[in-house]
């Protein structure tokens, strides 16, 4: 199994962090899943879904999943926010 970056919600909290598999790995261990149970977890990550299991729910962060033309960062400069203020 390797290492995936992971958003992490507690189960009836709006509230998410970003972690990873290794570190949410050992806290499902804790809470005891076994390591068939594991990777069912992991596979199920992986291949895009969302698992919620333990009181967490999990999604895998893809970090290369960018809409072009669809979703685009606005970028201001400071020239274009003083004529915004002057019309």
């Amino acid at each position: 199994m390797k290492n995936i970056p992971l958003q992490v919600n507690i189960e009836g909290q709006a509230s998410s962090v970003d972690t990873d598999w290794l570190a949410i790995m050992a806290t499902l261990k804790k809470r005891g899943l076994q390591q068939d149970e594991l990777m069912g977890v992991y596979l199920e990550l992986t291949s895009g879904m969302r698992v919620t299991t333990r009181g967490l729910s999990l999604a895998k962060i893809n970090p290369n999943l960018e809409l072009h033309g669809i979703i685009r960062e606005t970028k201001f400069s400071a020239n274009d926010y003083a004529s915004m203020m002057r019309a």
